[in-house]
């Protein structure tokens, strides 16, 4: 269904979206941040779970949705451990922890939400470029829930629910630390031969 044109297209994508959160988060921390796209590919929405290798366990979500010519939402998922850890770099220490039963703290969640915003805005600018159009994005929200529900919320604004995503493994490294996380970009499905084409073509 995908070409390998397209795949490598996905990947230059992914590639300059990276660049473009680094710039923004180095600015942000005042740190050295390195962020990587390993891999890409287009997978079917249920198996996204086993793709990401996390399918039992519960995420931390943040997730945006653009409209335009080329709708769709993208999604940023991390473990809750590396929530915590990314969060905690970023405080700089300034937060002994998350607060009760609460899987992060009010602090921790506005610095996940914050680096979730950067990450998701770089991907929707890049979008918009390669692709000529003018996109214009909700505010970002924050889930802690396991995959396919965050999935469904980021998809409860969309005309037509998708039944793939284009999914890049990422890895950020700051302060000698690796932080896995994947981005999921959702074009609406009546989209998703747009992006196709602009790369088979």
């Amino acid at each position: 269904m995908i070409g390998m044109e397209t795949l490598k297209g996905l990947k230059k994508l992914g590639d300059q979206s990276a660049e473009m959160a680094i710039q923004s988060l180095a600015e942000m921390t005042g740190m050295q941040v390195l962020m990587k796209v390993s891999a890409v590919d287009l997978a079917e929405i249920e198996q996204i779970p086993e793709v990401i290798g996390i399918t039992d366990d519960a995420m931390v979500g943040l997730y945006v949705r653009f409209t335009g010519e080329l709708p769709g939402s993208v999604l940023t998922l991390l473990s809750i451990p590396s929530a915590r850890r990314l969060a905690d770099i970023m405080l700089a220490g300034m937060e002994d922890g998350s607060d009760g039963d609460s899987v992060l703290s009010e602090m921790q969640q506005s610095a996940v939400e914050e680096i979730g915003n950067i990450i998701t805005s770089s991907f929707i600018d890049v979008w918009a470029n390669a692709f000529n159009l003018g996109l214009n994005q909700s505010p970002p929200a924050f889930a802690c829930d396991y995959v396919p529900s965050i999935i469904d919320a980021s998809l409860a604004k969309a005309s037509e629910k998708g039944d793939f995503a284009v999914v890049f493994n990422s890895a950020i490294h700051v302060v000698d630390q690796d932080i896995d996380c994947n981005i999921l970009v959702l074009p609406d499905p009546d989209k998703m031969q747009m992006v196709f084409d602009n790369f088979e073509g």
